[in-house]
């Protein structure tokens, strides 16, 4: 083999040794960028997340503060019901007892 093919064939060898290490390089690279990006991708998607869970919380909770506010009105109509009733009685139960302590003389 001549001095010149030697050369030719150690040239290539090296040009090929360098471009498999660009290649590599560049997928060193690739691979970065796209965790990097997937990274970037997870992080929107909690924040997108929790904010939507906010929401939704806030909304629960005003929900519930309206359904409490109805329930709350309910009792309290229901409780001056419940005095209405007591106080008409209240006269007949006074006389009752005043009749039993005029019959117990």
């Amino acid at each position: 083999m001549s001095l010149a093919a030697i050369r030719e064939i150690t040239d290539l060898e090296q040009s090929l040794r360098q471009q498999k290490e660009a290649a590599q390089a560049a997928a060193k690279l690739s691979v970065a960028e796209a965790e990097r990006d997937g990274q970037a991708l997870v992080e929107r998607m909690r924040e997108q997340a929790e904010t939507e869970v906010s929401s939704y919380m806030k909304e629960a909770e005003e929900k519930a503060a309206r359904e409490a506010e109805v329930i709350r009105e309910e009792a309290k109509q229901h409780c001056a019901a419940l005095r209405e009733a007591a106080a008409k009685r209240l006269d007949t139960a006074v006389a009752l007892v005043a009749e039993r302590v005029v019959k117990a003389r």
